[in-house]
């Protein structure tokens, strides 16, 4: 079983706010569903971000510590 990514997982929960949004009889109802898949695709860039971020290179910089007399 292939587990689903965060940021997947979240466009998942966008894509179905967006179809609930679109099956809302009232105005007020769509804008909470769109609202809420705004939210989650927010979320879902921000993992992936995390996601990108997690899987980059590890890269250290170290200054070279110099001692000085005092």
């Amino acid at each position: 079983m292939n587990a689903m990514t965060p940021s997947a997982e979240f466009r998942r929960h966008a894509a179905e706010c967006n179809r609930m949004a679109r099956a809302a009889a009232d105005r007020d109802s769509k804008a909470t569903w769109k609202n809420l898949a705004a939210r989650w695709l927010t979320c879902a860039t921000l993992a992936e971000q995390t996601e990108s971020a997690a899987s980059a290179p590890k890269t250290r910089h170290h200054r070279a510590r110099r001692r000085f007399a005092h």
